[in-house]
């Protein structure tokens, strides 16, 4: 095959680019790594060019296929990003940058792509359990928003089953979560990301600041972290306690969907800084006991993806297929 292969994990925060250039036995060789803030630019098609822009002039002008895993649905030629006011045509943008390949997909979908190419040093266990061959894998991860996907065993190898999770309805299981919930409910739909993420976190922390007449507001998701694990503040700690609980209900729910008796896969930007405090949670309580299903759940497992860049990993092997298939 020919390269190099540009592709990109699109975020509601930040947009990561690389180069494919190499693929051998030890997997895809990635170069010119970078991460730009999505806040600089009014348009997908900006930030690429900022990117390409960077790399010497006959490197970027040899680039000849791409993949862009990006945060939303991907349906048809025209994709919208969920976080941001970006719009995006397929088939626009590849005759632009006159590539041979341009594929868009799923960013969890791309995280699940990765899933046959990660090491075991890649994955740190977080809850034991088997993981059973060939079964489903559920990969849920927060960050900005809520990403939800599965990875599949069908007659041609693993696939992606994306899906947009973090929009279904928020379940408050604690009185606290109704009081939150009763709170918010008359201002918005209440959809689980809107709680489980990182805006969710801060969200959480400023509403049960309201609840009991406090003075204290964050803006930051970080900052509600950093009150909560490093000064030890109640109103974060209760803040991140809920978070960590919402976020055990919504990974076990994805779990029940796709009967996920091949693992649950941690991604995103917010768990692996709060890891150590999430097992100590009512995450694994709220992911396993499901009523009559609570003895389907007692032993998947759940692992924390710890590779820097795994969307890369999926999204380079999805553009590998889609060549191979093109070819014939």
């Amino acid at each position: 095959m020919t390269f190099p292969w540009l592709v990109a994990d699109v975020g509601g925060t930040n947009a990561r680019f690389s180069l494919v250039t190499a693929e051998d036995g030890s997997g895809f060789q990635f170069e010119h790594t970078q991460t730009l803030p999505t806040a600089g630019y009014l348009r997908f098609e900006d930030c690429l060019q900022a990117y390409l822009a960077q790399l010497p002039a006959a490197l970027s002008k040899s680039v000849c296929a791409g993949c862009i895993a990006m945060a939303g649905p991907v349906v048809g030629d025209q994709v919208s990003f969920t976080n941001l006011d970006w719009h995006l045509s397929r088939s626009a943008l590849q005759q632009q940058l006159g590539w041979n390949q341009l594929c868009l997909l799923n960013d969890f979908a791309a995280l699940a792509c990765s899933m046959p190419h990660l090491a075991d040093a890649d994955m740190q266990p977080l809850l034991p359990g088997t993981v059973v061959p060939r079964a489903a894998k559920a990969i849920v991860g927060p960050g900005t928003g809520l990403g939800v996907a599965a990875l599949v065993y069908t007659p041609v190898g693993w696939w992606p089953v994306p899906g947009e999770g973090g929009f279904t309805a928020y379940a408050p299981q604690s009185p606290r979560e109704l009081a939150v919930a009763a709170l918010l409910q008359p201002r918005m739909y209440l959809y689980t990301e809107a709680l489980v993420s990182g805006g969710g976190l801060v969200l959480t922390y400023n509403s049960l600041a309201e609840i009991d007449g406090l003075a204290e507001r964050a803006s930051e998701a970080a900052e509600v972290v950093d009150l909560a694990l490093q000064q030890q503040q109640p109103l974060a700690l209760e803040a991140l306690q809920m978070f960590c609980d919402s976020l055990g209900t919504a990974v076990g729910s994805a779990a029940l969907l796709y009967g996920a008796k091949g693992g649950i896969y941690l991604g995103g930007g917010i768990v692996p800084r709060i890891a150590d405090f999430l097992v100590r949670t009512g995450f694994e309580k709220r992911l396993r006991e499901r009523g009559r299903q609570t003895a389907f759940m007692a032993d998947i497992p759940v692992f924390l993806i710890t590779h820097p860049y795994p969307a890369f990993l999926g999204a380079a092997a999805w553009l590998q297929q889609q060549l191979v298939n093109a070819n014939g």
